[in-house]
């Protein structure tokens, strides 16, 4: 017989076991209505249940351990023993569990909750498409409608840091109201706060975000939440500026590369001041006060001399020649020596360069640099401006069009274009494009005949706050331009002697493996071998996917010009190529000559006609085609099944690097094109085109600020050499870093051009 401690040890075992159970079966509950949306009653009712089994398993444990007594069985008490012997509670235990899942079952498919579940996690992978798109506006209202059906708190916020950002927002002075919208949203701004200002969720994606405080001038500025936090946004007290006039500070290029305009890129970059630029182009009804005043007739502000095929004009004659369509003096458009009815908001056009300086004058401001222009323009910036501003069927009044820049200025691209201070030859720079123009002529710097008065020439002010560089920014600009629609590639005579400049001698290659690394997504193996020239070592790095049948498909890699001025193996990646490798393809990548610790000097890669960009042409192609020759010596790798990747630069260079070597099957060249610059022919893409016989993809953006579309990207595609059906050109509405706007359908386009013509990979 047991003792009464035994007794009391047992029962307390028991009960220690079933609270454990209790216990995993809550935080199993738990996990459960996270992850699956379960009714938020469920956890109650399992505690419930549990609660309620807990004085029955005492019970039994208790009757248990007594055992049966013939004193029980005296007593009449031995219905209590059979009720809860332990069979019976183990099988009320199943029935209430049964019962329990029944019911559980019975409203997830009343409710549809398996079918919510399908669909949240449908909804959560579009968040991910859009985010891939950056259509940030999307999904962050996405997110924001999921909220309340997430109960995981962790997939919560994974899901808002890919929409939103933390940002602290500080002003000088404080207490400044700050106001915010979408950049392509014309609804009502919405208050966000006063200064300094913590916002937890901030949209990603670019914000209008506009200050307003009591003495001082409002503000607007386009900003991305990264950079909200990097500044402190100074405004200025009322009454200390022009009306209308906004402040500027940044640059047009850099000291590595020059100006980021092409044409302009053989220019060297300037160091610019803070300085104000008129937030809209000047309008009919402002440009009246000039012409009322006498601005005209006074000689004042037309210090500049004129001339017209190379002969002097006088003031008199040469302000003969600027009058409106009755012979009054004016712009073009004007009539009877006013504007039009109804359009004193529109900007003024019809003027040339002289009228537009001397109305400058008149108003004591300047017509902006080429430089001072593109610092306020930021061409970057073109895939948000261009697609809302006016190239349309006429000019609208100022600021109508929603395309406004990161510093608040309005019309900036189209509606009417505007002069330049800098003169180019017989003619003066004239920037932006006008509503009649090509959407891309935002990024294309141009000129007009000085005394030009199209309806499409119009005028935009600035006022310096001091003389830093402004002489050598308005200095004259010879502007690199090449009308390739024009130009005809070299005989085949002549291109057979450009091939045996290419050629090199098939010396040992002398090839050492360096070192091996493991990735997530390579091996990527470091090879040492003998260039073709120089008595140099050539480097390449071979990434070979794991887990892939050998031999392998393999893509050569030519990278962006951010290559020349890296200087470490170590900055060597695989992030422009990295959905290569998971299709299962080998890249390789050749170190070439003037990157990374191979470094040269090389200063850009805008050609020039020097010998020393020949010769680096001349070594990137022996480069390319040495790192196929290895390729050849390995058992691991298709060399019958090879590709093609340049991006950038090395979509500028492509022509070369394809017509020099035939082993190449296929080719996707993203965001390539001509550069407006003359190179010496040996080594100028453009007489290699018509070479090209593999079957090429070109991925190309609308609003491309390297490569503009119309006048760079499509003839280089064009003058492809391949069979029109093996060569295909697509159009991303986005700015040069297509990667980041649109990197599903550049991804997509790309594997299914290899699978296409180099076979799957898998």
């Amino acid at each position: 017989m047991s003792t009464p401690a035994n007794q009391n040890s047992s029962v307390w075992r028991v009960l220690g076991l079933y609270l454990g159970g209790s216990w995993v079966c809550l935080q199993v509950v738990d996990v459960l209505s996270d992850n699956f949306s379960l009714p938020d009653w469920i956890f109650p009712v399992t505690l419930l249940l549990l609660l309620s089994g807990l004085p029955v398993v005492g019970m039994a444990a208790y009757l248990h351990s007594r055992g049966r007594t013939e004193e029980a069985d005296r007593e009449g008490k031995a219905g209590i023993h059979r009720l809860f012997a332990w069979p019976n509670v183990i099988r009320a235990g199943v029935g209430v569990l049964a019962i329990w899942g029944v019911g559980v079952t019975g409203w997830l498919l009343m409710s549809g909750g398996a079918v919510e579940e399908g669909r949240l996690l449908a909804k959560i992978e579009e968040v991910d498409r859009l985010v891939a798109e950056s259509s940030f506006r999307e999904a962050y209202a996405l997110v924001d409608q999921l909220d309340g059906d997430i109960r995981d708190s962790n997939l919560r916020e994974q899901l808002w840091t890919k929409v939103a950002s933390s940002v602290t927002i500080e002003t000088e002075p404080t207490g400044v109201k700050v106001f915010r919208r979408e950049y392509n949203d014309s609804s009502e701004w919405e208050e966000s706060g006063v200064t300094p200002l913590t916002i937890a969720r901030f949209p990603r994606g670019p914000s209008r975000v506009r200050f307003e405080h009591e003495g001082f001038e409002d503000r607007e500025v386009v900003r991305e939440p990264q950079n909200l936090s990097s500044e402190v946004f100074e405004l200025v007290p009322s009454g200390t500026v022009t009306p209308g006039m906004v402040a500027v500070s940044g640059t047009a290029g850099n000291d590595s590369y020059g100006l980021f305009v092409p044409g302009l890129e053989q220019l060297p970059n300037l160091e610019l001041s803070p300085f104000l630029m008129a937030r809209t182009e000047v309008t009919n009804r402002e440009y009246a006060e000039f012409v009322d005043a006498g601005g005209y007739s006074d000689p004042a502000c037309w210090e500049e001399w004129f001339s017209e095929d190379d002969g002097a004009l006088s003031f008199e004659v040469a302000i003969s020649q600027f009058t409106d369509a009755t012979g009054q003096l004016g712009p073009s458009t004007w009539n009877s020596g006013t504007y039009p009815a109804g359009e004193a908001d529109i900007p003024v056009g019809g003027v040339s360069w002289y009228e537009a300086a001397a109305y400058a004058c008149f108003m004591g401001m300047s017509l902006p640099t080429v430089y001072h222009w593109y610092a306020a323009a930021n061409p970057f910036r073109s895939h948000f401006v261009v697609p809302l501003s006016n190239y349309g069927p006429g000019p609208a009044p100022v600021m109508y069009h929603q395309g406004v820049s990161m510093d608040g200025i309005y019309d900036l691209a189209g509606n009417v274009r505007e002069w330049a201070a800098n003169r180019s030859g017989d003619s003066h720079l004239i920037l932006g494009g006008g509503w009649a123009d090509q959407p891309y002529s935002f990024n294309d710097a141009v000129t007009a005949p000085s005394f030009d008065r199209s309806p499409l020439n119009g005028i935009r002010l600035v006022q310096h706050l001091d003389t830093t560089n402004i002489s050598e920014a308005a200095a004259p600009i010879e502007l690199a331009f090449r009308d390739y629609s024009t130009e005809r590639p070299v005989s085949d005579e002549v291109f057979d002697v450009f091939m045996q400049a290419y050629s090199y001698d098939n010396t040992p290659l002398n090839a050492r493996l360096i070192s091996t690394d493991t990735t997530e997504l390579a091996v990527v193996e470091r090879i040492d071998m003998q260039a073709a020239y120089g008595g140099e070592l050539l480097t390449a790095f071979l990434f070979l996917p794991p887990g892939i049948e050998r031999p392998l498909q393999a893509v050569v890699f030519f990278p962006g010009s951010g290559d020349i001025y890296r200087r470490d193996y170590d900055q060597v990646s695989a992030s422009a190529f990295d959905y290569i490798l998971r299709s299962g393809r080998a890249v390789v990548y050749p170190i070439y000559r003037g990157t990374f610790e191979r470094g040269t000097g090389l200063r850009s890669d805008i050609q020039d006609e020097s010998n020393n960009w020949r010769d680096h042409v001349l070594a990137w192609s022996q480069d390319l085609r040495r790192s196929v020759d290895y390729l050849e010596t390995r058992n691991d790798i298709d060399i019958g099944r090879l590709g093609y990747l340049g991006w950038s630069w090395g979509g500028a260079m492509a022509p070369v690097m394809l017509a020099t070597e035939a082993r190449i099957k296929a080719a996707v060249i993203v965001v390539g094109g001509l550069l407006m610059q003359t190179t010496q022919p040996i080594a100028d893409p453009f007489h290699f085109l018509p070479r090209v016989s593999q079957p090429t993809l070109m991925v190309n953006a609308r609003y491309d600020s390297f490569y503009p579309l119309e006048t760079s990207g499509r003839p280089f595609f064009d003058h492809l050499g391949a069979r029109d059906e093996q060569k295909r050109f697509v159009v991303i509405d986005a700015n040069h870093g297509v990667l980041s706007y649109a990197r599903n359908q550049v991804v997509g386009e790309a594997l299914s051009w290899f699978d296409e013509y180099l076979g799957k990979a898998r």
